[in-house]
């Protein structure tokens, strides 16, 4: 319960952070967040896009969207528990509509799309630290860019095949997250983390 009413305030209510809102000096604390941030999340995409390319290459496109139904939500939800931080995928455009992102998360999203647009191989990453009704939390997103395996069930509609689209409306009816080419950015990682 604590965790819906926490989605709730951060969606609702609006965000300020230490180097926008509040005007002070950047929070000396911001480095070794990232930090410890980025070595939990960082080997994360990697690690489901070669669960991703093994169950494609060993059982078939059809089959792979299990990794990114079951298996991704799983690794998030495993690296939460350990880390007693709140870390899931979202997008502007969702699959899963516990995807969708908040207003932090998109202002994230477009600042990736832009930096992709003019650079092929932007970082995409982002923290700071936001204070909700006098707590803070240290936000961080981490950009998620579409590769070529990612088209066949995020590409086109009309080159995503038959059984793949059927397979998909099966397991995501209310599906949004098609139309991708290769280099863009496909959603984000996102984490909130209590610091105080």
């Amino acid at each position: 319960m604590k965790k819906i009413a926490l989605i709730a305030a951060l969606t609702l209510f609006p965000l300020t952070s230490y180097a926008q809102g509040d005007h002070k000096a950047e929070d000396t604390r911001l480095p070794d967040l990232m930090k410890t941030t980025k070595e939990v999340v960082d080997p994360m995409p990697e690690k489901l896009k070669s669960l991703l390319v093994a169950e494609i290459t060993a059982n078939g496109p059809v089959k792979a969207i299990e990794v990114c139904s079951l298996k991704a939500p799983a690794m998030a939800k495993a690296a939460s528990e350990k880390t007693g931080w709140e870390i899931k995928r979202v997008s502007l455009k969702n699959r899963n509509p516990k995807g969708k992102a908040d207003k932090w998360e998109e202002k994230a999203i477009k600042g990736f799309e832009q930096e992709l647009a003019g650079n092929s191989d932007a970082v995409m990453e982002k923290g700071e630290i936001v204070t909700v009704e006098g707590k803070q939390y240290f936000r961080y997103a981490k950009g998620l860019k579409t590769g070529k395996e990612c088209l066949l069930c995020h590409g086109k509609d009309e080159n995503i095949a038959k059984e793949l689209k059927e397979k998909l409306k099966k397991v995501y009816p209310e599906d949004q997250a098609t139309g991708y080419d290769v280099n863009q950015v496909r959603g984000i990682l996102s984490v909130t983390r209590a610091i105080n």
